[in-house]
């Protein structure tokens, strides 16, 4: 059976009450991203420090770290040289806090950009996860070079390395530039390299993805949990809210969620939507076990 949680700045950017949203709701893990208006780029070690007193408190281990880690342009040298430092930090961090997975990206998309370009600036982060025993996750995201799920098992499988795979993103494929179906389709093309899974829903309204409660949405959940369940998948599957009761998020709040607007409303709407997607396990269970 997989773990349950949810990124705990769609919830709070007080770390604290994100836990306390996981404890009420019967969680098994969280994700963290940003916390105290802060990245992981960003935490100093009083920050971790705090972070890990306050998981062994609640009882609540940390899935994996959402880094920014190449969200930025290949060709912008200071930047990447900046991720690269970041890197090395999130690395250092993620071992005090008892975490293997740091989410990554493969650049911003841009034709010039090739699959060779991108496996090399990837081999000083990923030998240093292999002497560490890290896992780099990388995801399918709309403003990227892996877009849709088809692209990100291209890349994993090209780069080819222990220390790399496939972040399963069903709920991004709805704001893709690309026409690809979440499932089957999406996940038949990770389905042999993702071990960690986000969970977000989405409608188009004018031709525009807009974030909607879990289960109200173009993603088929019901389906997707039910492939989990019987392929016996033990990774987490975690909740990336997306979606507030009082309307869509602005596009520069989504692209910056810890000097943003993002966590306002988080918890109202991310209690709808576990609640939801626990309603869907549970009768997926019933139907599968």
């Amino acid at each position: 059976m997989f773990q349950l949680g949810v990124i705990t700045d769609e919830v709070s950017q007080d770390f604290e009450i994100a836990l306390q949203f996981a404890e009420r709701h019967g969680l098994d893990c969280v994700e963290l991203r940003s916390a105290w208006e802060k990245g992981p780029f960003e935490f100093t070690e009083d920050d971790i420090l705090k972070i890990k007193a306050l998981k062994e408190q609640y009882h609540m281990p940390i899935a994996a770290v959402s880094s920014p880690f190449y969200k930025c342009s290949y060709f912008d040298e200071q930047t990447k040289a900046a991720h690269l430092a970041g890197f090395a930090r999130t690395v250092r961090h993620a071992k005090l806090l008892g975490v293997s997975y740091i989410r990554c990206f493969d650049f911003l998309r841009d034709e010039r950009v090739t699959k060779e370009m991108v496996k090399e600036a990837f081999q000083e982060p990923i030998d240093l996860c292999e002497r560490e025993g890290l896992t780099i996750l990388i995801e399918s995201e709309p403003t990227t070079n892996s877009c849709d799920c088809e692209k990100t098992a291209a890349i994993v499988n090209y780069i080819n390395s222990p220390a790399v795979k496939s972040l399963y993103e069903p709920g991004n494929d709805i704001y893709s530039p690309t026409a690809e179906i979440p499932y089957p389709d999406g996940f038949r093309f990770v389905e042999n390299s993702f071990c960690h899974v986000h969970v977000k829903d989405a409608v188009k309204t004018g031709g525009k993805a807009v974030g909607v409660a879990v289960g109200d949405g173009l993603v088929d959940y019901s389906a997707i949990i039910k492939e989990l369940l019987q392929s016996n998948f033990s990774g987490a599957v975690v909740l990336e809210t997306h979606y507030r009761k009082s309307g869509a998020i602005s596009d520069s709040a989504l692209k910056n969620p810890q000097r943003s607007q993002i966590p306002l409303g988080g918890e109202a709407a991310s209690e709808e939507c576990i609640v939801n997607l626990k309603n869907i396990i549970n009768q997926a269970q019933r139907e599968v076990l």
